[in-house]
């Protein structure tokens, strides 16, 4: 089976599925509220959250957290349509919304946000492929992470044999994981694999 890629925002991504206009989009993580109208596959890779900040010297930010309310005096960024709006919200922090990774970031870098969450593997691309070297070393995580799971693959319930082509890409998933293949792809990107 031959695969095309689109690339677009996440909520449109959510549409597109939800609308039957695409089989499948990905990574997604589910939720309760998904998982009424979305199948998941198995895990493509695990993943974590962390919450980077901008400091020349370090200094001003907390290494660790217990509870997300403890944040509260930071501008949080981040982006739009992603799940963890949820979670700041329920802790009482408003976020400032991007449209892109890189526009967060971006922000983090100008010193109108103080912090913006990102899967590690994720955020640290963007700071290698968006900022010079001297800025790039002044970029920096908190030891706590927001989030930690797995990224999955999410197609409509209602799309045409949507169980049985999800169980075929399953398979081929697995191949690719007992063949070595896959782990192969996911070192080079910096992607935890592991179950």
């Amino acid at each position: 089976m031959t695969f095309q890629f689109r690339f677009m925002p996440w909520p449109r991504c959510e549409r597109a599925v939800e609308d039957l206009q695409v089989w499948a989009t990905m990574p997604y993580v589910p939720t309760p509220e998904r998982e009424q109208k979305f199948l998941f596959s198995q895990p493509l890779y695990a993943k974590q959250t962390l919450l980077f900040y901008y400091s020349p010297t370090n200094q001003g930010y907390p290494r660790t957290f217990d509870s997300l309310t403890e944040l509260q005096r930071y501008k949080v960024g981040g982006v739009r349509g992603y799940y963890y709006e949820a979670l700041f919200a329920n802790a009482g922090l408003t976020l400032d919304l991007a449209t892109s990774e890189e526009s967060s970031f971006k922000k983090l870098r100008a010193g109108r946000v103080d912090m913006v969450p990102a899967v590690e593997s994720v955020g640290w691309d963007v700071i290698r492929k968006t900022f010079p070297a001297e800025d790039q070393a002044n970029f920096r995580v908190m030891e706590t992470p927001l989030a930690v799971g797995h990224n999955y693959l999410m197609t409509a319930r209602a799309y045409p044999n949507a169980e049985q082509l999800l169980e075929r890409f399953n398979q081929a998933l697995a191949k690719l994981r007992r063949n070595g293949v896959y782990q192969s792809v996911a070192a080079r990107h910096g992607l935890r694999v592991d179950n």
